[in-house]
């Protein structure tokens, strides 16, 4: 199916002087310059295009493929401001429009903005940075333990905002934090909780489904190939937990407090060891 701002798999139907007609299904005809088109293009062939208006309302295609496409959130840089509004960079010879009506804040020539791509009522493809008018702030159906590719939004009280899937807010808590993360970064992110008002807790960490993160058989099958001892404890710097089990501190000890409350370690002043 043929859809605006998406890539699509279209037939090469005409071949004129100016370039190509690719079969769009319901769109109708849509053009490919002979500049956008491959060489070796012929009749018949199936090409993957991105599908987008015309400065004069009419469809076009592109083999160039753009950074985002329609529906995505994603940072893109601002290439220039004038009197029609923002441009921003897609990787597309056609930049993409940000309308003043949809700017937050200063926005200026080189600045990098997070935005969503969306069709306006005229279905061009523009931007908007007014993400909480397209984001949806519950997502009851999220399950625990699900994982889902996130962009990083804006730092609040307790930690950052971030966008599930494009469509859905979470929240990446500070004290689950092993490492510094900065808007507009893209990473994997873990259900931790859905609230009772079905706003959803994130984690960068794994989270088992059926309980909590829990990395104590990780610790017990290192100390069995080091003879038994390891070098860190409660005492260790949070980055070295995190380059030896990758999770946070916070979590390392809870497991070492399960541990040796099992009696399978004992937590001596140099590190942990194993208890036969």
């Amino acid at each position: 199916m043929t859809a605006i701002g998406r890539i699509s798999s279209l037939k090469v139907t005409r071949n004129t002087q100016a370039g190509y007609y690719l079969d769009g299904g319901k769109l109708g005809d849509i053009f490919l310059s002979r500049k956008n088109a491959p060489e070796t293009c012929k009749l018949g062939d199936n090409l993957d295009v991105f599908v987008l208006h015309h400065s004069d309302g009419s469809l076009i295609a592109t083999t160039q493929k753009p950074r985002g496409q329609l529906g995505d959130v994603l940072p893109l840089k601002v290439s220039q401001v004038n009197d029609t509004g923002a441009f921003l960079d897609w990787g597309l010879d056609k930049e993409l429009l940000l309308p003043y009506a949809e700017h937050m804040g200063e926005v200026t020539a080189g600045k990098t903005v997070l935005v969503k791509i969306y069709l306006d009522k005229s279905y061009r493809i523009v931007a908007s940075m007014k993400l909480d008018e397209f984001i949806e702030d519950t997502a009851a159906h999220l399950q625990r333990g699900q994982s889902f590719v996130v962009t990083v939004a804006n730092k609040t009280e307790l930690g950052f905002k971030a966008v599930i899937e494009n469509e859905y807010w979470g929240l990446l808590y500070d004290s689950d934090l092993v490492r510094p993360i900065r808007k507009g970064e893209q990473l994997t992110a873990y259900v931790k909780k859905v609230r009772d008002d079905g706003r959803v807790d994130l984690s960068i960490q794994p989270i088992i489904a059926a309980g909590g993160t829990d990395i104590s058989s990780k610790i017990i099958s290192q100390l069995e190939a080091n003879n038994g001892f390891l070098d860190v404890g409660d005492k260790s710097p949070p980055e070295k937990i995190y380059a030896q089990f990758g999770v946070s501190k916070k979590i390392f000890k809870q497991a070492l407090g399960r541990l040796y409350k099992q009696q399978r370690i004992s937590i001596e002043k140099d590190g942990i060891r194993l208890i036969n």
